[in-house]
């Protein structure tokens, strides 16, 4: 079938931030200063929580040879005894050697902070010198990640949480590129194996590597895009929520009389058939993408394109005998079933939504599972 001229409109990707950590972002500014002097620095990272605590695992404190510091562990329940620990390795004690430190949160001191109970937090103190390469490159990763870099610039930092490799760090990039060392070659090339495991989630946590090690993997991941194929009303609906929650959002559909921009105030609308846009979009791992058009012509290059892609969500509208005719044209046209098999469909957590409203809420949150690591596969 011969395609109808489409006006095409494929706007250029904005300068979206990537997901980065949050208690990264707290210290970095001191930290590029403390380095910029020449200065020795100490982290504290929190690594663990049980029941309950004011920040999640991740949350960071560091300290500047001058006493200065910057960012939180507990919102002030810890933080002046954290303190005197990494002031004490700066002054190059006996105890500079890496270490954790745990402290139980008592139920007033979490209410003082607004939670229900207290809980136990342990946390990782070391120092770092002044030109550590490690946070070096990391800082400038985190500044191509504040300004929206078209690059691929994320990457995971990687912090040893077992003995013989407690503190020590590696950057992990996109591409396998490193920088930094656990301290151990067969436990580097562990980590240069995980790859699809370093970045599977957004967020931090401590997971097994190698022979009963543990590390703690944190992630500064790409933007939250999403790419809804078909002008509907359940795309109207999903734009706005998924804008809500930081997505930037693209409707693709070649229907000049849909892909009214009008209708969708919190998107880019690209008048396009789906396998021309998801190329000029650049599609990959972190795009996701749902298909919502309903419409044969639509779906298959769409799905198509998106398995093809690498993307890690792939929606299909329809009930079953629309996913079955999808699934079999897709296999016809040569698309392996490993890839096939990756197609969530029909769309969405089944909550027994009916509305578009209450579908597009569905599919929000079906997204959000698999980005979070929470979803089945």
């Amino acid at each position: 079938m011969q395609s109808p001229a489409v006006k095409r409109q494929v706007p250029p990707i904005r300068a979206t931030s990537y997901i980065t950590p949050m208690s990264l972002l707290e210290i970095r500014d001191a930290v590029a200063e403390w380095m910029a002097r020449d200065h020795p620095w100490g982290e504290a990272a929190l690594v663990g929580v049980k029941r309950s605590a004011p920040r999640p695992p991740g949350a960071r404190f560091a300290v500047g040879q001058d006493g200065s510091f910057a960012g939180t562990i507990s919102a002030g329940c810890v933080e002046a005894d954290l303190r005197e620990h990494l002031l004490s390795m700066l002054g190059k004690s006996p105890q500079s050697i890496p270490r954790f430190v745990s402290y139980g949160i008592s139920d007033e001191m979490a209410a003082g902070v607004g939670l229900s109970c207290g809980g136990e937090i342990e946390v990782l103190i070391r120092r770092h010198e002044p030109q550590d390469p490690v946070w070096s490159d990391l800082l400038d990763l985190l500044d191509l990640a504040a300004a929206g870099s078209r690059q691929r610039a994320y990457g995971a930092l990687v912090t040893g949480l077992s003995e013989g490799v407690l503190g020590r760090q590696v950057l992990v990039r996109a591409d396998g590129s490193k920088t930094g060392s656990l301290g151990d070659p067969a436990l580097d090339r562990a980590v240069e194996g995980e790859r699809d495991r370093l970045f599977s989630r957004q967020g931090a946590e401590a997971l097994p590597l190698g022979s009963g090690h543990r590390v703690f993997v944190e992630r500064i991941l790409p933007p939250r895009r999403l790419v809804i194929i078909g002008a509907t009303p359940i795309a109207v609906s999903l734009s706005a929520l998924a804008s809500r929650v930081g997505y930037h959002v693209t409707i693709v559909d070649p229907r000049e009389g849909l892909a009214r921009p009008s209708l969708f105030p919190d998107a880019d609308v690209v008048q396009d058939w789906p396998a021309e846009a998801l190329s000029e979009l650049n599609a990959a791992e972190w795009t996701d993408v749902a298909v919502l058009a309903h419409s044969e012509r639509l779906d298959v290059p769409a799905l198509r394109g998106a398995i093809e892609a690498g993307c890690r969500y792939v929606g299909l509208l329809g009930g079953r005998r629309t996913q079955e005719a999808r699934r079999a044209a897709l296999e016809a046209a040569g698309v392996p079933a490993s890839g096939v098999s990756r197609i969530r469909g029909p769309i969405g957590l089944d909550i027994g939504a009916v509305s578009p409203q209450e579908i597009a809420v569905a599919i929000l949150a079906e997204m959000l599972a698999v980005r979070l690591g929470k979803a089945d596969t």
